[in-house]
């Protein structure tokens, strides 16, 4: 297998969305059937998810972007293929932190949230994005803890995976020292990442990739 075929997108396509509502567990819409490994994607409401993974599946309007932070209302669920057949469900979790919305509103999307992450038999890794110029704050903290806390002997095991994007607004001679401070605050892998330069693509790629294909996961030096 080359690295070129690991890496290189050849369809993307939407195939589910789920939100609070009517329906089994108080959810509206329903999910594929769990038959594919499942990487989701959380972060605040203005991080960036939406260009991140569509720069992830090389496509430039796959997920709607919008101005105004909070827009994803519901989890949508894309499925993509690699060159060399490859097909994983990417799942794009509503934003979190700046939406303007109702107390109990906020509380569907938790619960729907945290039901999925927490029951999910398919899903193979979570991917936190974080402001690379701000780091982890509390709420990234909680959903690492959840995350954590979640494991449990019925399912495989979840990775964390932590994203800095943005990257771009950093001078890149502080790129490496920014990342570096992140990494040690978190005793995580930090995969630093721009959708404006696609820088970190590749590597975020290839993480999601490994996760999903069951091996271990890189420790942190």
């Amino acid at each position: 297998m080359s690295d070129v075929s690991a890496t290189r997108i050849v369809e993307a396509k939407f195939i589910a969305a789920i939100g609070p509502g009517a329906g089994p567990g108080g959810a509206a819409g329903a999910l594929p059937a769990p038959t594919v490994a499942e990487i989701a994607f959380a972060g605040r409401s203005n991080v960036g998810k939406s260009s991140l993974i569509n720069t992830l599946v090389e496509r430039n309007n796959l997920v709607r972007t919008s101005s105004t932070p909070g827009s994803t209302r519901q989890i949508n669920v894309f499925e993509a293929r690699a060159q060399d057949g490859m097909v994983l469900h990417l799942v794009d979790l509503p934003g979190y932190g700046f939406a303007r919305r109702s107390k109990a509103e906020t509380r569907s999307w938790q619960g729907l949230i945290e039901g999925y992450l927490g029951t999910r038999v398919t899903l193979a890794a979570v991917v936190i994005l974080v402001d690379a110029r701000r780091g982890l704050e509390q709420e990234e903290r909680d959903l690492v803890t959840f995350i954590e806390q979640a494991q449990g002997v019925t399912r495989r095991p979840v990775e964390i995976v932590i994203v800095a994007t943005k990257l771009d607004k950093i001078p890149r001679s502080s790129q490496k020292s920014a990342l570096e401070a992140l990494r040690r605050s978190v005793g995580r892998r930090i995969v630093g990442f721009s959708a404006v330069t696609r820088e970190g693509r590749d590597d975020l790629w290839r993480v999601v990739r490994k996760s999903a294909l069951g091996a271990e996961p890189a420790v942190a030096e």
